[in-house]
């Protein structure tokens, strides 16, 4: 049985295909709407927490940054300071200071004295030459010698292996150390007096060139300062017993490691062409 359609107009045809897009333009509009109030109601939100904590996190920010700061000072005051970093602090400026070294010494002061620097003879002689004039005079930079705050009207000199102009310099140890070898060989004078030695200076200059290492080395003693301390016991090897007590020099000291000096000092000698 055939079905029977019935026709419909076609302006109500086109009136019922408007309503629907109507709807569906309505719908788009409506979701779009709905979309832009959760992004809305979303940015509020966020907004309104941050506004709500910000102290919270200020502070959680600060906290933090203190932390941080507390850390590295903390670290900066335990952690065990270079050896440069010693000799900068408690030094003025030297060129020699990148090279020191620290070590730690017992001394070994036994009332009765004996070892390759003490008493007189070509063997004696020997150490101390290896201590204090093996080496000769170094060369310094103007920008050296103005650190040093030295006046520029210093000797100036030409090293002969590079050409190059500066300062002629010596390190200190080494001029007290001549002068300890001075007094030496001036307790000894009757051997050393025969000997091509500064002892054999007239007696006038004799006196005058002990006097001064007598003086360079007070100062240089009460400029350091050794704050050391030692006790006294017996020492029954030696004869000091029974209530007969020594000083016990036997104590640990902070020292500079002589020999990394000394090597510098050789090591950056100039020979000289001229006389001074």
């Amino acid at each position: 049985m055939a079905k029977d359609y019935q026709a419909v107009p076609l302006d109500e045809e086109q009136s019922r295909s408007s309503s629907e897009s109507t709807v569906y333009e309505k719908d788009r509009l409506s979701l779009r709407l709905e979309d832009d109030r959760y992004q809305r109601n979303a940015r509020t939100t966020a907004s309104d927490l941050v506004s709500k904590h910000w102290a919270w996190i200020a502070h959680a920010v600060l906290l933090t940054m203190s932390m941080t700061l507390f850390t590295l000072s903390f670290c900066n005051r335990t952690a065990r300071p270079s050896d440069l970093q010693v000799t900068q602090q408690f030094s003025s400026y030297s060129p020699v200071a990148p090279i020191v070294k620290y070590d730690t010494v017992r001394f070994n002061l036994t009332p009765m004295v004996d070892g390759p620097f003490v008493g007189y003879g070509p063997k004696v002689d020997e150490a101390w030459d290896s201590i204090a004039n093996d080496m000769g005079d170094q060369m310094i930079s103007e920008a050296e010698l103005d650190r040093l705050g030295l006046p520029r009207n210093s000797l100036k000199v030409t090293d002969p292996r590079t050409g190059k102009e500066g300062y002629r310099a010596a390190v200190e140890v080494f001029h007290q150390l001549h002068c300890l070898n001075l007094l030496r060989q001036y307790v000894y004078k009757e051997y050393y007096v025969n000997i091509y030695s500064d002892i054999q200076e007239e007696e006038d200059g004799l006196k005058g060139h002990v006097d001064h290492c007598l003086e360079a080395i007070r100062i240089n003693l009460m400029c350091t300062a050794d704050i050391g301390i030692f006790t006294f016991r017996e020492y029954p090897e030696y004869g000091y017993e029974d209530g007969d007590f020594w000083p016990d020099f036997s104590t640990l000291h902070t020292c500079r490691n002589f020999d990394s000096i000394h090597k510098w000092a050789i090591d950056n000698t100039v020979s000289w062409t001229h006389d001074v």
